[in-house]
């Protein structure tokens, strides 16, 4: 029980399913928008078809920006249907939603992209393989892509930690009402 009086306690939080996953998809087209934008625009590490068309070439290069740019308008399409998800979720609940088990869902779908670009796009697929110095690249028998998947299970595993904590409290907080 808490030590504050019954008017001064937080409100209740509701938490749903589709709130949940409405926050894993804005979390996995976020994290697609920032790997286009900073690994493909701004270091130039690879593009989306790097590994079908050619980066030292002008119509490789051409073919790499113009299937980047299609990726990041996909992203912001993910992104905002989550967005859209989540405030629908939000509007259908009398109360606030609970913030943390949304912020640890939208981390795990951060860190579920990841491990999707690596395994998928990179291993599986060959599209793309991040470069290093001399269009050598950093993976497929590389060190690149095993430390990468490693890091993004711990996004996901954080993730995961943020959401059940995020629920723990919600939960004393809502047994400890009056």
């Amino acid at each position: 029980m808490s030590d504050r009086p019954a008017d001064e306690r937080d409100p209740p939080t509701a938490i749903t399913r589709r709130a949940l996953l409405a926050a894993g998809v804005v979390g996995f087209g976020f994290s697609g928008l920032i790997d286009v934008l900073v690994l493909h625009h701004v270091l130039q590490w690879h593009h989306l078809l790097s590994g079908i068309y050619p980066m030292d070439t002008l119509a490789g290069l051409q073919t790499n920006v113009f299937a980047d740019g299609l990726f990041s308008i996909g992203m912001v399409v993910v992104t905002a249907t989550g967005a859209g998800l989540l405030w629908q979720a939000e509007r259908r609940t009398p109360v606030p939603l609970a913030v943390r088990p949304l912020a640890g869902a939208a981390v795990v779908g951060l860190g579920a992209f990841d491990v999707f670009d690596a395994v998928v796009d990179h291993a599986l697929l060959g599209l793309h393989q991040p470069v290093g110095q001399g269009g050598r690249p950093l993976s497929f028998g590389g060190p690149y892509n095993p430390h990468w998947i490693a890091v993004s299970l711990l996004f996901v595993a954080a993730g995961y930690y943020v959401y059940r904590t995020g629920l723990r409290d919600r939960d004393s907080d809502v047994e400890g009402r009056p």
